[in-house]
């Protein structure tokens, strides 16, 4: 069960406290964090876990690829406990945030100035010079996703746009009735933002562009061998996204490649090379793992149907290839965001 945390008046100048700091990976140490808390409020002194203490403070951090989360707990010496769980964009930030939510448990009037030493009267005839007050800026508790942070990085201007570059190692079985492999790049123009770690992100249109080209398969015939070679542009378009963990992106697309297929056949009398014009038309979903802020591996799955299906034939009349009313294209690579 979760519950406020709520500051309690200090019960002396000085409380005996026990905290027990977790954290991993970039988050800051237990001798930072401590320090942190201690830049708010020095009403307080360390004593260790298991030992009498007034209240007993537990801090966990835990970092993510790009989100990290907290959570504290607070129990009294009567052993209530209270919690409190925050998530943040980095490690630094929720350890910032905690901090700050520890040295209000303990002191309430953290972070405030003291009160001035008392100054000797002025003559009687110099008039007293007037007070100086100082208020503290309230303390907004902002949404539970979205905690406080000095280090969060600015929003990306409205209109920007975001390009990445991937290659991949490709297969297709819509161009010629067998396996034909191939490489692929692409470069994939996008809004820019941050992903969403939300599961749905209802608009998010991209754009891709790139060249496919197959590497020579040979076909084994009786009487001789034929080549086959295939090279198309193609052009993707994503309408939205779907975001799993701000880890895995799933877009379901439509795309269209244009190019050239060419065969070319050896040992049968008067074979010639020839080629065709080529053009497809399909659905594909196309996935990201990211591991980094830039750095992703991408992914794609297509179904495309050929437009024009002549087959290749020989003098004879003879049947070399024929091209597949339907087939699938899938591919994986890795890739890098600009």
């Amino acid at each position: 069960m979760t519950m406020s945390l709520l500051p309690t008046p200090a019960r002396a100048d000085v409380e005996a406290v026990s905290i027990r700091f977790e954290a991993a990976g970039a988050c800051p140490s237990e001798a930072e964090f401590l320090a942190s808390v201690r830049s708010y409020t020095t009403r307080w002194t360390l004593v260790a876990d298991g030992t009498l203490a007034t209240r007993t403070i537990h801090v966990r951090v835990s970092g993510g690829a790009k989100t990290a989360s907290g959570k504290l707990v607070v129990a009294s010496a009567d052993g209530a406990p209270s919690e409190r769980e925050i998530a943040g964009p980095n490690c630094v930030a929720v350890s910032h945030a905690l901090g700050v939510m520890v040295a209000v448990a303990i002191d309430p009037r953290a972070g405030m100035h003291d009160e001035p030493e008392t100054k000797p009267d002025p003559p009687p005839d110099d008039p007293a010079p007037p007070p100086v007050i100082v208020t503290p800026s309230p303390v907004v508790e902002r949404p539970k996703d979205v905690p406080e942070s000095r280090s969060a990085p600015p929003a990306s201007p409205s209109g920007h746009v975001r390009v990445s570059l991937d290659a991949r190692a490709e297969v297709t079985t819509a161009v010629i009735d067998r396996a034909l492999p191939a490489l692929g790049v692409s470069m994939t123009i996008e809004p820019a933002g941050n992903v969403s770690s939300s599961w749905l992100r209802a608009w998010r249109p991209s754009l891709g562009i790139g060249l496919r080209q197959s590497l020579p398969s040979q076909k084994a015939l009786e009487g001789g061998s034929a080549d086959f070679l295939w090279t198309a542009g193609h052009l993707r378009a994503c309408p939205f996204r779907l975001t799993i963990e701000a880890v895995v992106e799933l877009s379901p697309c439509v795309e269209m490649n244009v190019g050239r297929l060419g065969a070319s056949a050896d040992g049968f009398v008067g074979a010639k090379a020839a080629s065709m014009l080529w053009a497809d038309i399909g659905a594909s979903m196309w996935a990201a793992v990211n591991l980094s802020d830039r750095v992703f591996l991408s992914s794609t799955v297509t179904l495309m149907t050929p437009l024009d299906r002549r087959p290749f034939t020989l003098a004879t009349g003879e049947t070399i290839a024929r091209v597949p009313p339907r087939g699938f294209l899938g591919g994986i690579g890795v890739g890098l965001r600009l």
